[in-house]
């Protein structure tokens, strides 16, 4: 679900200036760090920055080059963010876009620093929604930094491999870390938009054999939902771009090859997302056709009955006038040989609607 997020609190402010998200967002700071080498690893979960290792000692211990992920939760603690800032040197402008939770993804240059701010979607399992929230990371030489709006998220893979040694993650620096973090970002994507495809092709099964009412209301819901997903595709897309080609001697250009993998899924990811549209688009032509069809047959039946009882009115009505010289009213066969005339009258009419498939 996309939250609203208001700056009405920033009004008037110098630039630069730390205001925390609003308390309808609001959740307590939480501090997690990783610090790791190719041949070792240690997890904390320090209560202030105090506790946190300073940057000279996650350069190099044991003679191998050492890694410090440090993962913010909670952005309600505005000391929590500043001390990070002077921590590690971080820009008043870049700490005041870490607070701001309604940037697009995008990427910005420091000195000895990259900005980069994307977004986080993950399905909501009971609603079938997707929750979007924004994530800022700080890439330094020997660091990475995350900043989360609240708890939770779908970087545990990225925390496993570090546990258990598996992948890249260990033998590489910094700059890999990142593209792991954005890489799991992009990875659920594809899940959603994996889920809204075959949410997609079940509606179009149910719409060939027994479209409904709600059908309609389903196709707005998935068409809303992909919209949700495509306003961060795209940034993301030239965002991984700019990352490929930006001139910094923090990127290695082993891990640029990653990088432009990376934007070959959010390319993807674009491609399928436009290609649903246009199947929704069909499906919504499809089911307007089909309500058509059905609003036809059911004006061409009344209008068949209507003909029918045209007559039959018409007999009735002769018969309902009051004049006395009208012999038949007085015969015995009268009233039967009428009712009659006019059975034969209605089934004649219907035999000939059929021959003429009107029916």
């Amino acid at each position: 679900m996309t939250h609203v997020r208001s700056r009405s609190r920033k009004v008037g402010l110098p630039p630069g200036s730390l205001v925390g998200v609003s308390e309808e967002h609001a959740s307590a700071t939480r501090i997690k760090t990783f610090t790791y080498n190719t041949t070792d690893w240690t997890e904390q979960d320090p209560r202030t920055m105090a506790e946190v290792p300073p940057v000279a000692t996650c350069e190099r211990q044991n003679d191998a080059p050492n890694i410090l992920w440090l993962d913010i939760d909670g952005l309600n603690d505005t000391a929590i963010v500043h001390d990070t800032g002077e921590r590690f040197g971080l820009h008043q402008l870049l700490l005041e876009d870490v607070l701001n939770t309604d940037h697009r993804p995008k990427l910005e240059e420091y000195p000895d620093q990259l900005f980069v701010v994307t977004k986080m979607l993950s399905l909501d399992p009971e609603t079938g929604g997707i929750h979007d929230e924004q994530i800022s990371l700080v890439l330094g030489k020997a660091y990475v930094l995350s900043f989360q709006e609240t708890p939770g998220d779908v970087l545990e893979p990225v925390r496993d491999r570090i546990r258990h040694g598996t992948g890249r993650v260990r033998r590489s620096g910094a700059d890999y870390l990142l593209y792991s973090l954005l890489d799991v970002i992009v990875d659920n994507y594809f899940l959603i938009v994996e889920d809204l495809g075959r949410r997609i092709e079940a509606l179009e099964r149910k719409i060939g054999v027994r479209p409904g009412n709600e059908d309609l209301l389903t196709i707005q819901e998935i068409r809303s939902l992909l919209i949700t997903v495509g306003r961060y595709t795209t940034p993301m897309r030239e965002l991984a771009g700019r990352m490929n080609t930006v001139q910094t001697d923090l990127i290695d250009k082993n891990t640029r090859r990653y990088i432009n993998d990376l934007q070959d899924h959010t390319v993807y990811i674009a491609e399928s997302i436009g290609t649903f549209r246009d199947m929704l688009t069909n499906l919504e032509n499809t089911w307007h056709a089909g309500q058509n069809a059905r609003m036809t047959q059911v004006m061409k039946l009344l209008t068949i009955i209507s003909t029918i009882f045209i007559p039959l009115t018409f007999i009735v009505g002769v018969y309902g006038m009051n004049f006395d010289n009208m012999p038949e009213l007085r015969q015995r066969w009268g009233y039967f040989a009428v009712m009659g005339f006019m059975a034969v009258l209605a089934v004649g009419m219907l035999v000939w609607f059929r021959r003429k498939r009107w029916l």
